[in-house]
């Protein structure tokens, strides 16, 4: 796929992995429609930041406040894009949370939560532009899912589970389209320094008074393969692959420097 003027949709595009991936396209001359949950002060800052980052490369962009878990919102994602700028050729449903706990302390509530904003939320998004992509012949979903979502972990039971359940979406939605010319992958991170890890998993380390960001470069060079944590930069490099390439669909792209080889 040829990116230049292309239209592309990230969700929970404000900070983080996403950020790394609105940069990355809009390094190739993309423009991009950034949904996530403006109504919240530091996320409309950090999203004033994150356009203005793609605004360096010549790009448009275009912020609208969307809660993945709301059909409505996601639906209104699609429309804007296209009134905006008359196409649509990428959706990366990248919105996600975490939290810590063992199973026997997860709430339905808390479970529940997981699962609607990390598995709900990529089928909304995804959903609300097949029929856009199914038209054109033409479009390509990049899914954002995790390690945890090809193997499970202690203490976060409810987060794998909706990293599974967004690769196997992504894997049944490449099978349903292909015949359209439209593709879908999922991404699967590994260690990055975002707010997930430095302010959610590792939590107990600020509790205990070490530095959530020494600790996490300790873990990463321990385990890692390649010594160092991934970057939201990592993760765009790999959404603009999958973007590109015209003949893979239906995969879960590992970026993990090692840590998992599957």
């Amino acid at each position: 796929m040829f990116l230049h003027d292309a239209v592309v949709i990230v969700t929970g595009g404000a900070r983080g992995i996403g950020r790394g991936i609105v940069t990355a396209f809009a390094a190739e001359g993309a423009n991009v429609v950034i949904g996530d949950l403006l109504g919240i002060d530091e996320v409309a800052e950090a999203c004033a930041e994150t356009q203005q980052l793609a605004a360096e490369h010549g790009v448009r962009t275009l912020a609208m406040p969307v809660d993945v878990t709301d059909p409505a919102d996601c639906d209104a994602l699609v429309a804007a894009a296209l009134e905006e700028f008359g196409r649509l050729d990428v959706v990366c449903a990248n919105a996600g949370v975490i939290s810590i706990h063992p199973v026997t302390e997860i709430t339905p509530d808390e479970w529940d939560r997981v699962m609607a904003i990390n598995a709900k939320g990529v089928f909304l998004t995804c959903r609300a532009a097949v029929p856009h992509f199914v038209d054109r012949q033409h479009g390509c979903f990049v899914n954002t899912a995790s390690i945890a979502g090809k193997r499970g972990g202690a203490r976060v039971s409810h987060y794998c589970a909706s990293k599974f359940a967004v690769v196997g979406f992504t894997q049944s939605l490449a099978l349903e389209l292909g015949r359209h010319g439209v593709r879908a992958n999922a991404i699967c991170p590994g260690y990055l320094g975002t707010h997930m890890w430095l302010d959610v998993i590792l939590e107990r380390a600020r509790d205990e008074g070490a530095d959530p960001s020494e600790e996490f470069e300790r873990i990463s060079a321990e385990r890692v393969p390649l010594a160092r944590p991934q970057t939201p930069e990592d993760i765009g490099q790999a959404a603009v692959y999958l973007a590109r390439a015209d003949n893979v669909t239906g995969i879960a792209l590992t970026v993990a420097g090692g840590l998992e080889l599957n």
